[in-house]
């Protein structure tokens, strides 16, 4: 899957984005930007795409993004099924020198300063929504003048306290990440993208998915790996061990039943992909989840 280069507009008088989304559901492509991305999700849930990782998201979840990380939020399906549902967020976006070169420099700002570096492999906070940041972040939206700015760093410095983990892997934050938005190949990897989204929870083969991109499979099989720095089958065998993780925490279906209807072809299969991406069975993961 390739990222497009996404360009962030400023309204006038402003020097950085703050806004609060109420959408059907988040629609973004997968994309990145040169500017520091602080997402709050206020009401939604589905899964979220940032570099290498795939991860269920919910109400609550707080990421900070440092600059150029490719990112993608897709709802679940539920959100197309019903008008009544809504996807509330809000986003604060703003460049590294949007207070001027050096200011993020000064001795005062070296706690603000490390979690910017710490950024670049993006950021969870798992206990934001114990936190005053919500708050603030949503009185940022509708604050004027210098006010915007006061609010916004005392929202970076709250984040300094708050305990958070890393979501890229080493390799990937670490490496040159495969963008190029002027690239005539964007198109028909997005293709691919949208199409085993919508499908990783049928029989996919690489053949198929490489036809969809109009590649051989071993050309497709390269690419897909230079892209994502990790293989097609890795990437799908991850999306579904993230959908089994949503099924097996709302605790509805029986695993058997989990395992099918997150794509794998049988039940030891569906064990062992999930222990390598969690670590422990899928029964253990309910029984930790719900204990």
């Amino acid at each position: 899957m390739k990222a497009t280069y996404q360009k962030i507009l400023l309204s006038e008088g402003s020097s950085f984005v703050a806004t609060r989304l109420i959408l059907p559901r988040f629609h973004s492509e997968y994309h990145f930007h040169p500017e520091f991305e602080l997402k709050y999700v206020i009401e939604s849930k589905g899964k979220r795409f940032v570099g290498d990782t795939i991860e269920n998201f919910q109400d609550g979840d707080l990421i900070f993004l440092g600059p150029n990380i490719p990112h993608y939020w897709k709802n679940d399906d539920i959100h197309d099924q019903s008008d009544l549902m809504q996807s509330k967020a809000v986003v604060v976006m703003f460049s590294e020198e949007f207070l001027g070169k050096d200011f993020f420099s000064l001795q005062e700002m070296i706690p603000i300063r490390e979690i910017l570096n710490r950024s670049q492999a993006g950021l969870v906070f798992p206990n934001a929504i114990h936190s005053m940041i919500p708050q603030m972040m949503d009185d940022l939206t509708r604050a004027r003048g210098p006010l915007r700015i006061i609010l916004l760093l005392e929202i970076l410095a709250e984040m300094t306290k708050l305990g958070s983990r890393k979501l890229l892997t080493e390799e990937f934050a670490t490496g040159t990440p495969f963008l190029d938005a002027n690239s005539p190949s964007f198109i028909r990897l997005q293709k691919v993208h949208h199409y085993v989204i919508k499908n990783f929870h049928y029989p996919l083969q690489i053949e198929d998915v490489a036809q969809i991109a109009n590649m051989t499979p071993h050309a497709f099989c390269k690419y897909f790996k230079k892209s994502t720095k990790k293989t097609f089958m890795t990437f799908l065998n991850e999306l579904r061990v993230c959908h089994a993780k949503k099924l097996l925490i709302e605790n509805r279906i029986p695993i058997s039943q989990i395992c099918t209807e997150s794509g794998f072809n049988n039940i030891s299969n569906f064990n062992r992909q999930f222990k390598t991406g969690t670590n422990m069975t899928p029964s253990d993961f309910k029984t930790m989840y719900i204990n």
